[in-house]
Protein backbone atom coordinates (compact mmCIF):
# COMPACT_ATOMS: atom_id res chain seq x y z
CA UNK A 1 0.00 0.00 0.00
CA UNK A 2 3.01 2.31 0.84
CA UNK A 3 4.30 1.73 -2.30
CA UNK A 4 0.99 2.37 -3.81
CA UNK A 5 0.67 5.79 -2.69
CA UNK A 6 4.60 6.67 -3.66
CA UNK A 7 3.98 5.96 -6.92
CA UNK A 8 1.19 7.91 -7.41
CA UNK A 9 2.60 10.72 -5.63
CA UNK A 10 5.73 10.66 -7.46
CA UNK A 11 3.34 10.15 -10.88
CA UNK A 12 1.43 13.24 -9.98
CA UNK A 13 4.34 15.39 -8.81
CA UNK A 14 5.84 14.86 -11.87
CA UNK A 15 3.08 15.48 -14.19
CA UNK A 16 2.40 18.65 -11.94
CA UNK A 17 6.23 19.83 -12.31
CA UNK A 18 6.16 19.06 -16.55
CA UNK A 19 2.88 20.76 -16.65
CA UNK A 20 4.38 23.78 -15.25
CA UNK A 21 7.58 23.45 -17.80
CA UNK A 22 5.27 22.94 -20.44
CA UNK A 23 2.89 26.22 -19.88
CA UNK A 24 5.40 28.53 -18.88
CA UNK A 25 5.94 31.47 -21.31
CA UNK A 26 8.84 31.57 -23.54
CA UNK A 27 12.38 32.95 -21.38
CA UNK A 28 13.91 34.90 -24.58
CA UNK A 29 12.79 38.38 -25.86
CA UNK A 30 12.07 39.39 -29.42
CA UNK A 31 12.52 43.19 -29.89
CA UNK A 32 10.22 45.05 -32.15
CA UNK A 33 12.10 46.23 -35.56
CA UNK A 34 13.15 49.31 -35.97
CA UNK A 35 11.39 52.13 -37.62
CA UNK A 36 12.10 52.38 -40.94
CA UNK A 37 12.16 55.94 -42.04
CA UNK A 38 12.22 55.14 -45.50
CA UNK A 39 9.30 55.84 -48.01
CA UNK A 40 9.60 52.50 -49.43
CA UNK A 41 11.88 49.30 -48.85
CA UNK A 42 11.89 45.83 -49.30
CA UNK A 43 13.81 42.92 -47.59
CA UNK A 44 14.48 39.63 -48.86
CA UNK A 45 15.61 36.39 -47.86
CA UNK A 46 18.22 35.44 -50.40
CA UNK A 47 18.11 31.87 -50.06
CA UNK A 48 14.36 31.15 -50.00
CA UNK A 49 13.05 34.58 -52.07
CA UNK A 50 10.62 35.18 -49.54
CA UNK A 51 9.78 38.75 -48.53
CA UNK A 52 10.24 39.64 -45.07
CA UNK A 53 9.10 42.51 -44.99
CA UNK A 54 7.77 45.44 -46.98
CA UNK A 55 6.08 48.96 -47.27
CA UNK A 56 5.42 50.58 -51.06
CA UNK A 57 8.36 48.11 -52.61
CA UNK A 58 6.18 48.11 -55.90
CA UNK A 59 5.39 52.08 -55.61
CA UNK A 60 8.01 54.15 -58.53
CA UNK A 61 10.27 55.55 -56.98
CA UNK A 62 13.86 57.81 -58.24
CA UNK A 63 16.66 55.09 -57.06
CA UNK A 64 19.36 58.03 -56.64
CA UNK A 65 22.75 56.56 -55.89
CA UNK A 66 21.12 52.60 -56.26
CA UNK A 67 21.38 53.29 -60.03
CA UNK A 68 24.62 52.77 -59.35
CA UNK A 69 24.29 49.17 -58.04
CA UNK A 70 22.83 48.56 -61.79
CA UNK A 71 26.14 50.43 -63.58
CA UNK A 72 28.66 48.32 -61.02
CA UNK A 73 26.86 45.23 -62.50
CA UNK A 74 27.36 45.96 -65.98
CA UNK A 75 30.78 47.26 -65.45
CA UNK A 76 31.38 44.10 -63.79
CA UNK A 77 29.83 41.63 -66.13
CA UNK A 78 31.67 43.60 -69.10
CA UNK A 79 34.88 42.78 -67.37
CA UNK A 80 34.27 38.84 -66.95
CA UNK A 81 33.19 38.61 -70.40
CA UNK A 82 36.90 40.22 -71.42
CA UNK A 83 35.09 42.86 -73.30
CA UNK A 84 36.94 45.85 -71.35
CA UNK A 85 39.82 45.39 -68.98
CA UNK A 86 40.43 46.99 -65.67
CA UNK A 87 44.01 48.40 -67.41
CA UNK A 88 41.35 50.28 -70.12
CA UNK A 89 42.56 54.17 -70.13
CA UNK A 90 39.02 56.08 -70.68
CA UNK A 91 39.23 59.51 -72.18
CA UNK A 92 37.09 61.78 -70.37
CA UNK A 93 34.53 63.60 -72.36
CA UNK A 94 33.07 66.93 -71.74
CA UNK A 95 30.02 65.89 -71.08
CA UNK A 96 31.01 62.92 -68.29
CA UNK A 97 33.19 66.55 -66.82
CA UNK A 98 29.80 68.54 -66.60
CA UNK A 99 27.85 65.72 -65.26
CA UNK A 100 26.17 67.43 -62.11
CA UNK A 101 25.65 65.89 -58.49
CA UNK A 102 28.15 63.65 -56.55
CA UNK A 103 31.71 64.10 -58.24
CA UNK A 104 34.86 62.47 -58.17
CA UNK A 105 36.35 65.39 -60.00
CA UNK A 106 38.12 63.94 -63.11
CA UNK A 107 38.81 66.51 -66.37
CA UNK A 108 37.33 66.60 -69.16
CA UNK A 109 40.13 65.01 -72.35
CA UNK A 110 42.26 63.29 -69.37
CA UNK A 111 43.19 59.70 -70.00
CA UNK A 112 42.26 57.55 -66.43
CA UNK A 113 42.56 54.28 -66.00
CA UNK A 114 38.91 51.91 -65.44
CA UNK A 115 40.01 50.91 -62.41
CA UNK A 116 40.06 54.11 -61.00
CA UNK A 117 36.73 55.31 -62.80
CA UNK A 118 35.55 52.67 -61.36
CA UNK A 119 36.76 53.17 -57.10
CA UNK A 120 35.64 57.04 -57.95
CA UNK A 121 32.29 55.45 -59.03
CA UNK A 122 31.43 53.14 -56.41
CA UNK A 123 33.70 54.78 -53.47
CA UNK A 124 32.99 58.51 -54.12
CA UNK A 125 29.52 57.92 -55.74
CA UNK A 126 30.60 60.20 -58.58
CA UNK A 127 28.33 60.71 -61.47
CA UNK A 128 31.27 61.94 -63.90
CA UNK A 129 32.70 58.69 -63.47
CA UNK A 130 29.47 56.74 -64.17
CA UNK A 131 29.17 58.50 -67.62
CA UNK A 132 32.51 57.99 -68.43
CA UNK A 133 32.52 54.50 -67.58
CA UNK A 134 29.22 54.16 -69.62
CA UNK A 135 30.28 55.49 -72.55
CA UNK A 136 33.67 53.69 -72.40
CA UNK A 137 31.52 50.49 -72.51
CA UNK A 138 28.88 51.28 -74.92
CA UNK A 139 29.94 54.40 -76.98
CA UNK A 140 27.11 56.51 -75.55
CA UNK A 141 25.73 56.48 -72.13
CA UNK A 142 22.08 56.06 -73.90
CA UNK A 143 23.16 53.26 -75.71
CA UNK A 144 24.60 51.60 -72.10
CA UNK A 145 21.32 52.32 -70.31
CA UNK A 146 20.19 50.15 -73.10
CA UNK A 147 22.28 47.37 -71.28
CA UNK A 148 21.33 47.96 -67.58
CA UNK A 149 17.24 47.74 -68.32
CA UNK A 150 18.32 44.25 -70.01
CA UNK A 151 19.96 43.00 -66.93
CA UNK A 152 17.57 44.49 -64.93
CA UNK A 153 14.83 42.28 -66.85
CA UNK A 154 17.22 39.33 -67.05
CA UNK A 155 17.64 39.38 -63.23
CA UNK A 156 13.71 39.96 -62.46
CA UNK A 157 13.51 44.01 -61.77
CA UNK A 158 10.38 44.04 -63.80
CA UNK A 159 9.01 47.12 -62.58
CA UNK A 160 12.12 48.79 -62.66
CA UNK A 161 13.81 51.24 -65.57
CA UNK A 162 16.95 52.98 -65.47
CA UNK A 163 17.34 56.41 -67.46
CA UNK A 164 21.02 57.32 -67.02
CA UNK A 165 24.14 55.61 -65.61
CA UNK A 166 24.63 57.67 -62.05
CA UNK A 167 21.10 58.09 -61.17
Amino acid sequence: MKSNIFTFLKSFFLIFIFSNVIAEEPRFYIPDSPPIAAKSYVLMDHNSGKILAGENENERRSPASLTKIMTSYVIFKRLKEDFISLDDEVKISEKAWKTGGSRSFIEVGKMIKLEDLLMGMIIQSGNDASVALAEHVAGSEGTFVLFMNDYAQEIGMTNSRFENSSG
